[in-house]
């Protein structure tokens, strides 16, 4: 198999020849591949576990507005009026 690449991307090759970590275009070539499709394979992964996400999420239980925000309010009040966060002041 014989391919044509872009001088930039012959320069990056050269680049980490001459930095001795690789010792020919192939290795080069090769070791981008497999970083290249592991990354494809970590991107399905992360998109699978926000696909179960959504569908737990999407299953409930779902809370009242009100009841969030209510318990929300009660904890930061709760957190200003530690004596922690007074002796800081």
């Amino acid at each position: 198999m014989q391919i044509t690449l872009p001088q930039e991307v012959m320069d990056i090759i050269t680049r980490h020849i001459d930095s001795g970590q690789y010792h020919s275009p192939t290795e080069v070539i090769v070791q981008a591949l497999w970083l290249l499709d592991g990354w494809h394979d970590t991107d399905a992964q992360k998109l699978e576990k926000l696909r179960q996400a959504v569908q737990e999420g999407l299953a409930g239980p779902f809370l009242p507005g009100e009841e969030v925000m209510a318990q929300l309010q009660a904890e930061l009040q709760a957190k200003l009026t530690a004596p922690q966060h007074r002796a800081a002041e």
